[in-house]
């Protein structure tokens, strides 16, 4: 009895076992080591998975890690429930599967940095609540996406973490926050960046509350065109001065040539090339 109450200080509540799902894969990132400041280590800081997922930790720092099932205040259970090898730094842990049993989640920690805590939990375990009342989102002027809603009232001011992972469960996004105080959110975020360009299809996981639980939703944004340079070298060859003219469905100015011409040729950036683009297809 004893043993099962020590236990149970770093398992999440216990549920029935629900049927198995399609595994995925998933990777946590350990951020670089940050004594005791403030930083988290791990990124996602809760990952929510379902039953039969693998999940491997990514050491982007220059020092080992070990990462174990518990919490530091109950050493003489650590690794109960599963363990990875030290990973040295730029490495990635062995991957490891996580069946929903008797639990509806673990929390693991750091053997050798014990300060640093994260958590996993299965979202796919019966009896989840969920919380969220209303969530959306828009594309804004092409690069910025903004999500909204409102959770359950009593959740106000308490923390949440927002993530965004593509198609292939890359994670892109993460932000951690609290609700305000009439429990909405709305997040606003920068999506200009290259990073953005190489998928169109992500999915959201909102994730807070004690038991964990997760709002996940799909998001679509369109890519940017994916544009040959080489057919832009001919215009190299022709900087006539003539009335604007058509390219891609697009008119453009006659000195627009020599941009073609620089995009050819590397001298520009992808992203500098396709928001000149989108420009003139807005002010023309």
């Amino acid at each position: 009895m004893k043993i099962m109450i020590i236990l149970g200080l770093f398992m999440v509540l216990p549920y029935i076992v629900l049927s198995a799902y399609a595994e995925n894969s998933w990777i946590v990132s350990i951020n670089p080591y940050d004594s005791h400041g403030g930083q988290e280590l791990f990124k996602p800081k809760e990952l929510p998975i379902f039953s039969g997922d693998r999940v491997t930790w990514q050491n982007n720092d220059s020092i080992s890690h070990r990462i174990v099932s518990g919490v530091p205040q109950h050493p003489d259970y650590s690794g109960t429930f599963f363990s990875t090898d030290i990973i040295s730094g730029g490495e990635n842990s062995n991957s490891i599967s996580l069946d929903f049993t008797d639990y509806a989640g673990y929390y693991y920690f750091c053997e050798i940095h014990p300060w640093y805590t994260g958590k996993i939990f299965f979202e796919d375990r019966p009896n989840i609540l969920f919380s969220t009342l209303d969530i959306s989102y828009e594309i804004l002027n092409q690069n910025i996406l903004s999500i909204g809603g409102l959770v359950e009232s009593d959740l106000g001011n308490t923390e949440y973490e927002m993530l965004i992972y593509d198609s292939k469960n890359n994670l892109v996004y993460q932000k951690i926050k609290s609700f305000e105080s009439d429990s909405s959110f709305n997040e606003v975020i920068d999506i200009s960046d290259s990073l953005w360009d190489k998928d169109e299809n992500y999915v959201l996981k909102l994730v807070y509350g004690i038991p964990s639980e997760s709002t996940s939703m799909q998001i679509k944004i369109s890519k940017n065109i994916a544009y040959e340079k080489s057919k832009y070298l001919e215009f190299c060859q022709d900087f006539k001065l003539e009335d604007n003219f058509i390219f891609e469905e697009v008119l453009l100015p006659n000195w627009f040539k020599k941009t073609l011409c620089w995009y050819g040729n590397d001298l520009m950036t992808e992203k500098e090339f396709v928001n000149s683009l989108n420009f003139f297809k807005n002010s023309l």
